[in-house]
């Protein structure tokens, strides 16, 4: 391998660990994604009348209170891994002043920031391990209901709810083996739980074949369930008017006792506030900061080879813009008294590219003093400061290109969200004063 081979495979490597800074950020956003998925399911289940399981919004809303608590822990830990890091590659991060023998020395250095993101991404686990644990389990009693309100389509075909009449589950693949009131006792078909009454649904018919109600029974004239058989268990459902023999899988034979009690004990299990869910669904989780925070440590780390004050800049996070700094006249400098008595207004061109986020005094325009309006406007300060920060940085030269488009696509797309958001609190699409 050749010098400048063996160079650039360096200078990768060193690069790509630096780059894993945006881990934490990335296992953020997949866990938030997963819980927004979450609640739209929910929502979706609720308007369908599947109401049990009452403890899910609960559970919901105690995960969306820790988001801020775990928002804290990713941005601490990539602070500190990149102040470990700024100190490891020092002086080092300009591959083209690299000799052959610094080759092994950088090679150190490599594996030891490796090391440190390795660790990085251990402990970025960790802080989200505990929420995202409770959240699949969420979505594994989510799964089941929407299993049960898709195998329901079937019931609606054939029979309809009464009034105060709430779905339980739907157990496929049932057969009955026999019975001393049941007319057509092997059938073979669907048993629907309600929280008033069984029904079975099932083909009947030799020549002509149709799908009908089989049986319709109260839940009040069910007296239990009991096991029979030796050799062939059988599950015997005990009615006022006598008994029915059923045979079905073991998962059905182990779920069946408890989603009975469920549909005698609905009250004890039904989410009745339904305002409570529609909120839920309605709030929306923001870790546009957290990328922001993590991108400028990783830049900070990349630009000028290494000279960024990881201790001052990337702590602060971003400050406000100085509107007298060279990057505000992008065609010439503040102290030019000549042809340009003013300064060109960057403002509104970088507003333009934001979507006509900002007004033309470079703050968002005024909306409701809401808690949620007024987090969505320092946001959007965040990210007008943030993408002047980004041009400036390509402008210097010490953003490549590739970085940059990267890292200013993501800036329209948050900045598109964060109108969106904006236009929904505030009731008024004109607000921005377009």
């Amino acid at each position: 391998m050749s010098v400048e081979d063996k160079r650039k495979v360096l200078a990768q490597d060193l690069r790509h660990a630096i780059i894993t800074l945006h881990y934490g950020y990335t296992r953020l956003r997949d866990f938030t994604n997963q819980l927004m998925s979450a609640k739209r399911l929910l929502v979706s289940l609720r308007m369908a009348n599947f109401l049990h399981y009452r403890w899910l919004e609960e559970k919901i809303e105690n995960i969306e209170m820790e988001i801020p608590a775990i928002k804290n822990r990713v941005t601490s830990q990539a602070e500190i891994v990149s102040r470990q890091m700024a100190a490891e590659t020092k002086g080092l991060l300009d591959s083209s002043a690299w000799s052959a023998d610094q080759f092994p020395f950088v090679g150190g250095v490599t594996n030891r920031v490796t090391h440190l993101v390795g660790q990085y991404r251990k402990n970025i686990d960790d802080a989200i391990e505990e929420a995202r644990l409770t959240l699949v389990d969420i979505e594994q009693q989510l799964d089941g209901l929407d299993y049960y309100r898709k195998q329901f389509a079937g019931f609606y075909e054939t029979a309809e709810l009464s009034v105060n009449e709430l779905p339980v589950c739907a157990l496929p693949d049932i057969r009955i083996a026999g019975s001393d009131f049941v007319k057509n006792d092997k059938a073979t078909g669907t048993l629907y739980i309600t929280n008033k009454r069984l029904v079975f649904i099932a083909e009947t018919g030799r020549l002509r074949k149709k799908t009908d109600i089989v049986f319709d029974i109260p839940l009040a004239y069910m007296k239990g369930l009991e096991e029979d058989g030796r050799l062939r268990k059988r599950t015997v459902l005990r009615m006022k008017q006598g008994d029915i023999k059923i045979t079905c899988s073991d998962q059905t034979e182990s779920v069946l006792p408890d989603y009975v009690e469920i549909a005698r004990k609905f009250d004890k299990y039904m989410q009745s506030d339904l305002q409570r869910t529609r909120k839920l669904g309605q709030t929306d989780v923001s870790i546009s900061d957290v990328r922001l925070k993590v991108e400028e440590l990783a830049y900070s780390l990349m630009c000028s080879g290494g000279k960024a004050d990881i201790g001052t800049q990337a702590s602060a996070g971003y400050g406000p813009y100085d509107r007298r700094s060279a990057s505000y006249y992008p065609f010439g400098n503040a102290s030019d008294n000549g042809a340009r008595t003013a300064p060109l207004q960057y403002h509104d061109r970088l507003g333009r590219d934001l979507g006509g986020l900002f007004g033309a005094g470079g703050m968002p325009s005024p909306v409701p003093d809401s808690a949620e309006t007024m987090g969505l406007r320092r946001d959007a300060i965040t990210i007008e400061d943030a993408a002047r920060e980004t041009v400036r940085l390509l402008r210097n030269g010490q953003l490549v290109p590739e970085d940059f488009i990267r890292r200013y696509k993501g800036l329209m797309r948050d900045s598109f969200e964060t109108r969106k958001r904006l236009e929904t609190a505030s009731g008024n699409r004109q607000v921005f004063g377009r």
